[in-house]
């Protein structure tokens, strides 16, 4: 497999700089507020939203000059702080950070996190990483105005959105657009994000309220509504179990309810998305984790367990969950839960049933990202949601599908990807397995690192006077540069390895617009300063003898 430094091959120039900061330094958490208020679907008045950000400066010069913003996704216990959601773009065995190998040729990181916070407007807490995409969209517009703001030099920025944080970076940047303000990004990466929604096997989802409703398991209530319930989640998913209810009932399906049905909140959301489409003034690329051959999760109508559970004070259930069945098929069983006393059953079992349209079978199984039904419970478990997750006969299931992260508006899910579709990307890359949720491996990072190299770094040099030419690169026996106009005075050159190793001082005055330093030693790469007092030039060189 390419290096990271194999694929940056090409001449890299960097701002003009001031120095403001020390190499690798990190800044401090910081608080940050939406652009704008934003009234959601069930709110009376409209509300700011608030964010949080840190920036990991790079390891080069430490000036805030080259900012790539990486957004947090669905978070609705705040688990992904700063230091977690860092560990999203983590790849290989032994891990690797992406993150900081960026850092190692001088972009900048700003990560931001959606936390809980109180609202100081009405005293409500709110589940940030959980709360209405639009307006964490607004405090992402916010953040792209202060970077603007505090950075140095005009270079434009990466946006990285993994998995929700794709759908609230997608609406930041077409928000901007449309409202004439200037985002000042180049590149935009959508990371597995459910463009055309999310899945969650609708199996699971009436289980988990069932047995929320019948035991008042605070622990159980507290999961259903964090996880199926908040303004995101009711957003993005494509399947909701309150929508299949009987009127007034709290777990009784509607029988006359079984094709997929998204919550109200979708339909509002989807439309607002539609009307806005993808950004126009970035390059966009997407990274999708689902299978791009139409290769299976699993078979539609699988077995999902079938246990007993032990609910404690003598009381259980027998449980049986199905995923979702093949096209064209109805009144399938997907759900049967038996309440038991001393393992005696006692009153009505509960039953649910799906249907599958006739153009695809249901998505439980589709091509796509995987997650871990485990991921639904959280780190901490019950004893009853541990005993559902022991009985597991399938670990994973379909949650984003392969069509959604590439927002290919095909009717079968199972359709295979072969670059003849229509697709609102410039690039995208995908694999032929289904892969877990944000899995980054060495093909995609080889991917962004040319993509970083060809839209980003290799931008037009604003040091010194605009007018620096690397005269050949990769170098052999001798660097040589020319300057467009005269310079009057001795400049420092410095050459340094790419770890920051300095290896090299010159001070020389240009003669007749020209210069010649002699090349390092050893093949490599090199970054080579051009100092004038606070005013920085630096260039990438390769050095091929």
């Amino acid at each position: 497999m390419k290096s990271l430094y194999l694929l940056l091959s090409f001449s890299i120039v960097f701002s003009t700089i001031s120095y403001a900061q020390t190499p690798g330094e990190i800044g401090p958490l910081t608080a940050i507020d939406s652009y704008a208020t934003f009234q959601g679907y069930d709110e009376t008045v409209a509300h700011l939203g608030q964010g949080e950000y840190q920036i990991f400066y790079d390891n080069i010069d430490g000036v805030l000059d080259k900012p790539l913003i990486l957004v947090d996704g669905f978070d609705p216990e705040d688990t992904n702080n700063i230091n977690a959601i860092r560990d999203f773009l983590v790849y290989n065995n032994p891990p690797q950070n992406y993150i900081e190998e960026l850092r190692d040729i001088g972009v900048d990181i700003v990560i931001l996190n959606f936390p809980t916070y109180v609202r100081s407007s009405d005293g409500e807490t709110i589940n940030g990483g959980a709360d209405y995409i639009e307006r964490n969209g607004l405090i992402l517009v916010n953040m792209i105005e202060t970077i603007k703001s505090e950075m140095v030099g005009s270079e434009e920025l990466i946006i990285v959105g993994p998995s929700m944080g794709g759908l609230v970076s997608r609406y930041a940047l077409t928000y901007m657009e449309q409202n004439a303000m200037d985002h000042q990004s180049g590149l935009w990466i959508s990371f597995d994000s459910p463009h055309l929604g999310a899945n969650f096997p609708i199996s699971f989802q009436y289980a988990i309220n069932y047995l929320a409703v019948q035991s008042g398991d605070p622990d159980m209530i507290a999961m259903r509504d964090m996880q199926l319930n908040t303004s995101a989640s009711r957003q993005m998913l494509l399947d909701h179990y309150a929508m299949h209810l009987q009127s007034g009932e709290p777990f009784l399906q509607d029988l006359s309810k079984q094709l997929p049905i998204p919550n109200d909140f979708r339909d509002t959301f989807v439309s607002t998305m539609n009307t806005q489409g993808f950004p126009t003034q970035t390059r966009n690329l997407s990274i999708v984790n689902g299978s791009m051959n139409s290769t299976m999760v699993e078979s539609p109508g699988a077995l999902i367990l079938n246990t007993s559970l032990d609910l404690g004070s003598n009381i259980g259930a027998d449980i049986s969950l199905h995923f979702t069945p093949a096209e064209s098929i109805s009144n399938y069983e997907i759900d049967y839960i038996q309440p038991t006393y001393v393992g005696v059953p006692v009153g009505d079992a509960f039953y649910a049933y799906a249907e599958s349209p006739t153009y695809t079978a249901g998505l439980d199984s589709a091509p796509g990202g995987t997650i871990l039904f485990e991921n639904f419970f959280g780190a901490n478990p019950t004893p009853a949601q541990q005993e559902i997750l022991d009985a597991l006969l399938i670990d994973a299931f379909c949650f984003i599908p392969t069509l959604s992260s590439s927002a290919i508006d095909e009717q079968n899910w199972y359709n295979s990807v072969d670059g003849t579709e229509t697709i609102p990307f410039d690039d995208y890359i995908g694999g032929t397995d289904n892969e877990p949720h944000l899995t980054l491996n060495q093909e995609y990072v080889d991917f962004l690192n040319n993509e970083i190299e060809n839209h980003y770094l290799s931008t037009p040099n604003y040091g010194l006077t605009n007018n620096i030419t690397l005269l050949g690169n990769p170098i052999q026996e001798t660097i040589r540069l020319h300057f467009d106009a005269s310079t009057n005075k001795d400049l420092l050159f410095k050459i340094h390895t790419i770890s920051g190793k300095l290896i090299a001082s010159y001070q020389l005055h240009p003669q007749n617009g020209t210069l010649s330093l002699p090349s390092p030693a050893k093949n490599g790469f090199y970054l080579l300063s051009i100092i004038d007092g606070n005013v920085k030039t630096v260039k990438k060189i390769i050095v091929q003898k």
